[in-house]
């Protein structure tokens, strides 16, 4: 939320009632001066953005990814870690679960009895890109060589072939643009990008870290994969 500093100087109870659910950017002639945030501890140290804060791009400092397993581990919130910020994560609404439901269905009984597997959120895939680690949590997706990148916690360290991410307002930018990236670059083979707003899929398929092929479905349309040859799927 915006506000000027004189509204903000007289209205200051109220200014303390909204941070509890958004910060709050402080005008001074036009022009931002000043954000106040919501203090928490231990979470203040983290640079936390909540999803559905309106801007995903003020990055004030850079958490480690030795920090962010050390968030996690006291905490039964839901965080991503992306590029050095942490992202709270908001609770889905019914509509984006309908979708993951009928998406991992589908997968779950293309892959029964394969090598490969459909595993579904929340569910932490750890990619690494410039030597940095990016923690996130796709809504749905299919990993290959679960047995094989399964670490002594019981946790996987691989790079899944396929993710899914379901949009909602929340994380439209986060999802479309810096995952879409990160997905990229640390070797992701397919991406699917649901857009019930729009009633639309977007499908894009990486090689040698670039877009090679794009795709798009509307509608009752079924997902049809770009990777693995006979995957089709019901979004809806």
């Amino acid at each position: 939320m915006e506000m000027t500093a004189t509204h903000v100087k007289n209205n200051f109870g109220k200014i303390l009632k909204t941070l509890t659910y958004e910060d709050v950017i402080v005008k001074k002639n036009g022009r931002a001066v000043a954000k106040i945030i919501a203090y928490s501890e231990p979470l203040d140290k983290y640079n936390l953005i909540r999803e559905s804060a309106a801007s995903y791009g003020e990055e004030d400092r850079k958490v480690s990814y030795e920090e962010f397993l050390e968030l996690v581990e006291n905490s039964e919130e839901r965080y991503e870690l992306i590029n050095g910020q942490v992202y709270l994560m908001s609770s889905p609404r019914i509509t984006h679960q309908e979708i993951v439901g009928n998406i991992h269905a589908d997968m779950h009984m293309f892959f029964r009895g394969k090598d490969c597997k459909a595993f579904l959120s929340p569910f932490d895939i750890t990619l690494e890109v410039d030597e940095k680690k990016n923690v996130v949590q796709p809504d749905v997706g299919i990993i290959c060589d679960m047995d094989e990148k399964r670490n002594d916690k019981d946790k996987y360290m691989g790079v899944p072939s396929l993710v899914v991410e379901v949009l909602s307002p929340s994380t439209r930018s986060k999802d479309m643009v810096y995952k879409l990236n990160l997905y990229m670059l640390s070797g992701v083979k397919e991406y699917w990008v649901v857009d019930p707003e729009k009633d639309m899929v977007f499908t894009y398929e990486f090689k040698d870290y670039e877009v090679v092929n794009a795709g798009s479905f509307r509608g009752e349309d079924e997902i049809v994969s770009m990777t693995f040859e006979g995957l089709v799927v019901r979004w809806k």
